[in-house]
């Protein structure tokens, strides 16, 4: 399973999937793409969405937005 996630740090929707991500220790398995630090990610994410939205996790190549639904996900995925 592919999973990338689009974020900028200023972004408190972001930081707090990002905290997700790290309480569930789970950061080896999710690309994270910071889109005010590489201009290439905003570009695909724009091409995958239309807009510059984050969070954004990409789950083989679909996109799924809002943080809520994300930590939704992300708990069913690696929660014990």
């Amino acid at each position: 399973m592919s999973l990338e996630l689009y974020y900028y740090s200023e972004c408190e929707f972001s930081r707090n999937v990002l905290n997700i991500i790290k309480n569930l220790k789970v950061e080896e398995q999710i690309v994270l793409k910071n889109i005010r630090e590489n201009p290439l990610y905003e570009k695909e994410l724009i091409v995958l969405c239309g807009n510059r939205q984050v969070p954004t996790l990409k789950i083989n190549g679909q996109a799924m937005r809002e943080s809520e639904a994300i930590n939704a996900y992300l708990l069913d995925r690696f929660l014990d």
